[in-house]
């Protein structure tokens, strides 16, 4: 069933806002997947905040030609066969749900390629950010590398008024012996 002209440009207008609001796609092959399969891929991504799309290959091509995007690899390879489109704000979510997914249901989908920050990266790039810890988790290891030198200073100075005391403690029960 075609869709209507009308309809392809509304869907190309809104893949095009997405692209500039989103930080990361992620272009997958979903041939093998079972219908019950995709709907649990669907229901796990909208869960997690990824937007899950499948899309024409010449929509996408029209889309991608629109947007400024850098790095070695040719985008436009990755339009070949069927086409999911998986995207989020947070850069690494999308691959690694698709990874997570594909890794319990006999390696489906297969990561094409994708996109981060304007600049394409090809399947084992993506993969290999998929493995990375998400924002949040590396905005909490920063916070924590950041606070870790106040930490050790007030263990320090909390041992020094601690021996202080201790030798007080000492003095005192001297004193009354």
């Amino acid at each position: 069933m075609s869709i209507t002209r009308q309809r392809k440009e509304t869907t190309v207008a809104s893949l095009t806002e997405e692209l500039g609001s989103n930080g990361a796609f992620v272009l997958a092959d979903f041939t093998g997947i079972t219908v019950a399969d995709m709907t649990e891929l669907r229901k796990i991504m909208r869960e997690r905040g990824v937007s899950f799309t499948v899309v024409k290959n010449t929509l996408l091509d029209i889309v991608l030609k629109g947007v400024e995007l850098t790095g070695e690899e040719d985008v436009f390879q990755y339009l070949q066969g069927p086409t999911a489109l998986a995207s989020s704000r947070d850069e690494v979510l999308p691959a690694k749900v698709l990874k997570e997914f594909a890794a319990t249901h006999e390696g489906r989908p297969v990561i094409k390629g994708g996109f981060v920050a304007g600049r394409s990266y090809n399947a084992v790039q993506v993969a290999s950010l998929a493995d990375m810890p998400s924002r949040d988790e590396l905005l909490a290891r920063v916070m924590g590398s950041a606070t870790a030198p106040i930490r050790g200073f007030v263990t320090v100075t909390g041992g020094i008024v601690r021996k202080l005391l201790y030798a007080l403690n000492a003095v005192k029960e001297s004193k009354e012996n």
